[in-house]
């Protein structure tokens, strides 16, 4: 008999709805983490055992084992648990946290004519860090909110400045020059969101490195979320 209480988040004392354990072996809902730790900060500490983690170490990763056994042993209270997250997401905040996913693909080529290549693609991607938030503004895609992501690189290439205007935001070069590069997304004028600046610095080993960042962005402004503001206000209304 599989106790009840061992898949338990301790935060909001429900069933585990997408469960992620960190480095501790601590584990809590995706959505209890979020809400409760500020990852604008560069680290942060777990809620129970006060040991810290750096934010771009990626660690939000969700337990789908853990999430099977919950969903499978306790299928009630994981029901009733995401429509209380359902819920709550009508109260959507202005501020929304989401993934910045980052970092670069790497080959290694071996060409008969020039010699020995490296060639590498830095990458840029927006995602959700909850499913409710997607459900909430209508599976919006964030990429769709991108102006365009600039590429500070080395003053050894030129032009050393590249700006992408069309998604997927990539940039490939080629050469085997280890360096740091200052990245910048800047977001179309009329949502009037802040850009976000972060730096990546470039990976020649195995298939290069994938990288999250969790931030937030001012989404007050998106046609989404002032619709979804606006069934809310229609909502208690009705229930008066």
């Amino acid at each position: 008999m599989i106790s009840k209480d061992e898949y338990t988040c301790s935060i909001c004392l429900g069933v585990f709805v997408d469960p992620c354990k960190l480095k501790c072996n601590h584990v809590f809902c995706h959505s209890c983490l979020l809400d409760l730790i500020d990852f604008n900060n560069i680290k942060y500490k777990c809620p129970m055992c006060r040991v810290e983690f750096v934010n771009k170490e990626n660690p939000l990763s969700i337990d789908e084992e853990l999430q099977n056994i919950v969903k499978e042993n306790f299928p009630n209270q994981y029901q009733q648990r995401l429509e209380e997250l359902k819920n709550i997401q009508s109260l959507l905040p202005n501020e929304l946290k989401i993934e910045v996913n980052y970092g670069n693909y790497y080959k290694f080529e071996d060409d008969e004519d020039d010699g020995l290549q490296h060639q590498w693609t830095a990458h840029v991607s927006l995602d959700y860090t909850k499913k409710s938030d997607k459900i909430a503004l209508k599976d919006l895609d964030l990429n769709s909110l991108i102006k365009n992501v600039t590429f500070q690189l080395d003053e050894t290439f030129f032009p050393d400045v590249i700006t992408v205007r069309q998604p997927p935001y990539l940039l490939t070069r080629w050469g085997w020059d280890v360096f740091t590069i200052p990245i910048k997304i800047k977001f179309k004028k009329e949502h009037k969101i802040e850009p976000i600046e972060f730096e990546h610095h470039l990976v020649f080993e195995g298939d290069g490195v994938e990288k999250r960042q969790i931030v937030k962005i001012d989404i007050s402004n998106l046609t989404q979320f002032q619709e979804l503001k606006q069934y809310s206000q229609q909502q208690q209304i009705q229930q008066q």
